[in-house]
């Protein structure tokens, strides 16, 4: 049997997210029921003169989230202001004015607004940015999406009817460290 990999990485991290979401709840449903069921006394039938108190079990240890499984959403109606920082990746359908840093991916789906200052390891951008990109891995822009300012990346894509209006720098993004790049420039 063949399945269908979805091609657009939000599809994929929703997919992913939808799976870990079924996971756990089986994970807590299995949990609730062992937790109502007679648990077998190894003591012997006889009366103790003890007396005993019954004590509710202790909840399951809970794993912490990988950053790969971890997605934040700005939803339609929301506005942001200030600074977003997220350890996973973003989702932003609704208006965000700030600083946005990301571990992994932002995307701005169509109708988002976003005037800030990102920082993700890619950007996809189908609604409107105004701002400064730096993009550790990839920019695409979508048709329809439009990005005004300065973008850093690595890798860039952009869709015939998007948007692109500012200073890009491509190529592998600046270290922090004082080495001299090739050829002395910095």
């Amino acid at each position: 049997m063949f399945r269908r990999e979805p091609r657009d990485p939000l599809e994929r991290q929703l997919s992913q997210f939808r799976q870990q979401l079924e996971q756990t709840t089986a994970d807590e449903e299995l949990a609730l029921d062992e937790d109502l069921l007679p648990r077998p006394t190894t003591e012997s039938s006889a009366p103790s003169s003890r007396t005993s108190t019954w004590q509710p079990p202790e909840p399951p240890a809970r794993q912490p989230a990988t950053p790969d499984r971890m997605l934040s959403i700005v939803a339609a109606n929301a506005r942001w202001q200030g600074t977003l920082e997220t350890e996973g990746s973003l989702v932003i359908h609704g208006h965000v004015e700030g600083t946005i840093q990301a571990a992994h991916d932002v995307t701005i789906f169509e109708g988002a607004t976003v005037r800030a200052d990102i920082a993700a390891q890619q950007v996809i951008v189908r609604g409107s940015v105004q701002g400064r990109i730096d993009a550790r891995g990839r920019l695409e822009i979508h048709p329809g999406g439009e990005v005004i300012g300065e973008v850093s990346a690595p890798s860039l894509v952009v869709h015939e009817g998007a948007r692109l209006s500012g200073k890009l720098k491509m190529g592998a993004t600046e270290s922090t460290d004082s080495a001299p790049s090739p050829g002395g420039y910095r």
